[in-house]
């Protein structure tokens, strides 16, 4: 199965091909350039390069989050106007569930964490059993109240991967400890062909988004939202 895969979560942002477990092309850039700059270019390069075309493509998989607001609609918006163009199957694939299996050789547990800034992450925690089971639900806050259930939760060594676990490793290593396992600096970061990977292993057993109402996973208010809910609030 031929999946095209997609990641605008974050900073790093990247494209892949893969043919069933194979993966066929990957391009990541991690630049100043925003998303909307470099997405279409980076998907007319890969697939130029692989000689691929939407027609010879079975899936599109694309990364729905968390993660930066205006990268996360840049990303999926691609990827329904890819599958309703193409009519291909589509599947989201949370950016946590994708960080978890890049580190699965690690550890048997695996703690996903993006950066929220300002000390709060986005995350959860998983078992590696083949693919990533969640052992938490989704969080979103102080990184150091989610280590606490984190170290709660695992029976064993957490390898920490992420821009969050990268952020805020020291308090990692602060809470956890030698129970804190990290991951290869290549390996910390989001990578397309993770969520291709999983995003055809749901697409094999019939998982499918609809391209008209797929929306991106936001765990909380973005800034400018916080920021009129708080104005709102104040005239009452």
């Amino acid at each position: 199965m031929r999946v095209l895969g997609i990641d605008t979560a974050t900073a790093t942002g990247s494209v892949a091909l893969i043919d069933s477990e194979q993966v066929v092309g990957e391009y990541l850039l991690s630049i100043q350039a925003t998303h909307s700059e470099r997405l279409i270019p980076a998907l007319v390069r890969i697939l130029e390069d692989g000689d691929w075309s939407g027609e010879s493509i079975d899936g599109i998989a694309v990364a729905t989050g968390p993660g930066s607001f205006t990268g996360l609609r840049i990303g999926v918006a691609t990827a329904k106007a890819l599958a309703y163009t193409w009519q291909k199957p589509l599947k989201g694939v949370t950016v946590l569930e994708g960080l978890a299996l890049q580190v699965g050789f690690a550890a048997q547990w695996v703690c996903s964490l993006v950066d929220a800034r300002h000390g709060e992450v986005y995350g959860c925690l998983y078992r590696l059993n083949g693919l990533p089971e969640a052992a938490t639900g989704y969080w979103a806050g102080p990184v150091g109240d989610f280590l606490e259930e984190v170290l709660a939760v695992a029976k064993g060594p957490v390898c920490f991967t992420g821009d969050g676990a990268a952020s805020y490793w020291d308090i990692i290593t602060q809470r956890a400890g030698d129970k804190a396992v990290r991951p290869t600096s290549n390996s910390m970061y989001l990578r397309a062909s993770s969520i291709a990977l999983l995003g055809r292993q749901r697409l094999l057993v019939g998982e499918r988004d609809d391209p008209l109402t797929l929306a991106p996973l936001y765990l909380r208010l973005s800034e400018a939202e916080r920021r009129l809910k708080e104005r709102r609030s104040g005239c009452r």
